[in-house]
C-alpha cells in the first residue's frame, strides 16, 4: 500500500511539473518580442548610423539591442549588410565590426573615377562614378562571414518605377547576391551605375522611400503574431534641421539642384516616419534618432574623408546616448 501511495504521489508530482512547464512555455511565447532596426539612406553619413548602433549597445541592456530584423536603404543597406553577419545576441562582435568597417574607409575608396574621368561616366557608362572600389572596401571587411539574421534591402526598379525589397534569412551561408543587393540599394541614379538583376534595373531605394519601416514590420510579423510585440528603432541621416541660406542668388546650377535635394530629403524622411505611425498604430516605435548637429559641410553626400567619419562617430554615439 505504501509503495502504491508513493507512486501515486510521483504521478501527481509529474503532472504538476508538466502543467508548470506548459505554463512557463506559454508565458515565454506571450513575452516574445521582435526587435527591428531600420536604417535610412545617407551617403557619407553611413558612419553616423554605425556610431548610433555602437552608442545603443554601450548604453542599453543587451537584450534591448538584440535586433531580429534589419532593414536598410542606400548607406543604411551597407550597415544592414554588415550587422546581418552577426546573430542578434552577438552585439559586441557586431559593434566592433561595424565601427571598424567605417573606420577603414579612408584607407579605401567608397567610389572612384573611370579611366576617362567624369566625361566617360557621363556619356559612356551608366554612372558618373565607378562603385567597384566601394565593393572592394566592403568585401574585404566582410570576408567569408555568413548571414545570421533577417535582413531586407530596399531598391527601386527603374524600369517599372516600383519599390523592390530583397529579403534574406539567417541561412548561415553567404548568398551570392547578398553584397550585390546592398550595393543595388546604394546606387544613386546617374551618380553610380545601376544593378541589373534579371528583368530589373535596380537603383537606390531612397528614390521612393528613404527608410523602409514597412519591411521592418512585415519581417517582424514572421516572428510574432501581434503588432504590439514589435519594437522598432529608426535612424535617419538627414539634417536635424534645414539650414537657412541668404545667398541663394549666387548659387550655381549644381548648388540649386543640391539645395532642392536637401529640402526634399529632410521632408521625405520625416514623411516616411509619420506615415508609418498611421499605418501601424499598434507597433512600438521606440527610438527615432537623427543627427543633432551638422555632420558635413559638403554639398554632395559623398565626402568619406577622415574628418567626416570622425564627426559622424562623435555625433552618432552622443545622439544614441541621449535617445
Amino acid at each position: 500500500i505504501f509503495i502504491i501511495i508513493i507512486r501515486k504521489g510521483q504521478i501527481k508530482m509529474k503532472s504538476l511539473l508538466i502543467v508548470l512547464a506548459v505554463l512557463l512555455l506559454c508565458n515565454n511565447i506571450q513575452a516574445k518580442k521582435c526587435r527591428a532596426l531600420a536604417l535610412s539612406g545617407g551617403g557619407d553619413k553611413g558612419a553616423y548610423e554605425a556610431a548610433v548602433f555602437v552608442g545603443l549597445v554601450n548604453n542599453l541592456p543587451a537584450e534591448e539591442v538584440q535586433y531580429d530584423v534589419l532593414t536598410g536603404v542606400s548607406a543604411g543597406s551597407l550597415n544592414t549588410l554588415g550587422l546581418s553577419a552577426f546573430a542578434p545576441e552577438e552585439i559586441e562582435e557586431a559593434k566592433e565590426f561595424i565601427y571598424g568597417l567605417w573606420a577603414s574607409i579612408p584607407d579605401y575608396k567608397a567610389f572612384g573615377n573611370w579611366p576617362g574621368g567624369i566625361l566617360q561616366g557621363l556619356f559612356f557608362k551608366k554612372g558618373i562614378f565607378d562603385l567597384n572600389p566601394g565593393r572592394v572596401w566592403v568585401a574585404d571587411n566582410l570576408g567569408d562571414r555568413v548571414i545570421k539574421r533577417k535582413a531586407s534591402f530596399a531598391t527601386v526598379d527603374a524600369n517599372g518605377a516600383t519599390y523592390k525589397v530583397w529579403d534574406y534569412n539567417a541561412t548561415y551561408d553567404q548568398p551570392e547576391d547578398w553584397l550585390d543587393s546592398a550595393f543595388a540599394s546604394s546606387s544613386i541614379p546617374a551618380v553610380f551605375p545601376h544593378v541589373t538583376r534579371g528583368e530589373y534595373e535596380l537603383v537606390d531605394g531612397g528614390v521612393i522611400w528613404n527608410i523602409d519601416i514597412p519591411s521592418a514590420v512585415r519581417r517582424c510579423r514572421e516572428v510574432v503574431d501581434d503588432d504590439e510585440d514589435i519594437i522598432i528603432d529608426m535612424v535617419l541621416c538627414g539634417n536635424h534641421r534645414i539650414k537657412e541660406v541668404d545667398n541663394l542668388h549666387k548659387y550655381s546650377t549644381m548648388q540649386h539642384l543640391l539645395r532642392g535635394h536637401e529640402i526634399s530629403s529632410f521632408y521625405n524622411g520625416m514623411n516616411d516616419y509619420n506615415s508609418s505611425l498611421l499605418l501601424f498604430p499598434d507597433v512600438n516605435f521606440r527610438y527615432l534618432i537623427v543627427p543633432s548637429e551638422s555632420l558635413s559641410d559638403s554639398f554632395l553626400p559623398l565626402d568619406f574623408d577622415q574628418k567626416t567619419v570622425d564627426r559622424c562617430f562623435e555625433v552618432g554615439q552622443k545622439d544614441a546616448k541621449n535617445a
